[in-house]
């Protein structure tokens, strides 16, 4: 009996390890873009940003990247905001056209404010944190949508927390 349970053991560790579903990308880097809407609570901004992203698959179903995001803010005082993200994601549905997985990371975050010729420039810098996730789907063989909602707590001068929204597309080779 001892040696059933050792050998049905040892054949399982075996085929899990050598069957790889067909649908998930190894060793892959991907590259992407996208439209990022970061939506003002209280007294934050409201704004449209520019997205690009790079992901690489190091484990069956998890990846890490880095995004970047330049924020277009329309106000009075002519603010610009910048952000990078470096995210841990983990797929939880992966199939051959959807994929819905979660993200956490961390945030770097730069806002000035060009209050005009008499006063100058007034930069901030904050670090934080993300949690969020996302839906992807397939459309062809390297390239997917995906719709990634996140939400993000941060420090400048005080915790705050903001949702974000971004649509885009990701190339994989």
């Amino acid at each position: 009996m001892k040696k059933i349970i050792l050998t049905a053991g040892f054949l399982s560790i075996f085929l899990t390890a050598t069957t790889q579903p067909p649908f998930i990308m190894y060793d892959d880097f991907s590259i992407g873009g996208g439209i990022s809407y970061r939506l003002g609570i209280k007294e934050e901004f409201s704004s449209p940003g520019i997205n690009l992203e790079f992901y690489y698959y190091f484990i069956d179903y998890f990846r890490s990247g880095i995004d970047l995001t330049y924020y277009i803010v329309d106000g009075n005082f002519s603010p610009s905001a910048f952000e990078a993200n470096i995210n841990v994601c983990a797929l939880f549905f992966p199939d051959r056209y959807w994929s819905i997985y979660g993200l956490a990371g961390i945030q770097f975050i730069w806002i000035e404010y060009d209050w005009g010729e008499e006063f100058g420039k007034d930069k901030h810098y904050g670090f934080g944190f993300n949690l969020g996730g996302s839906v992807e789907y397939n459309l062809e063989d390297n390239f997917k949508i995906f719709a990634e909602p996140k939400i993000t707590l941060y420090c400048i001068d005080k915790f705050r927390m903001t949702p974000n929204f971004t649509l885009g597309v990701r190339y994989f080779f």
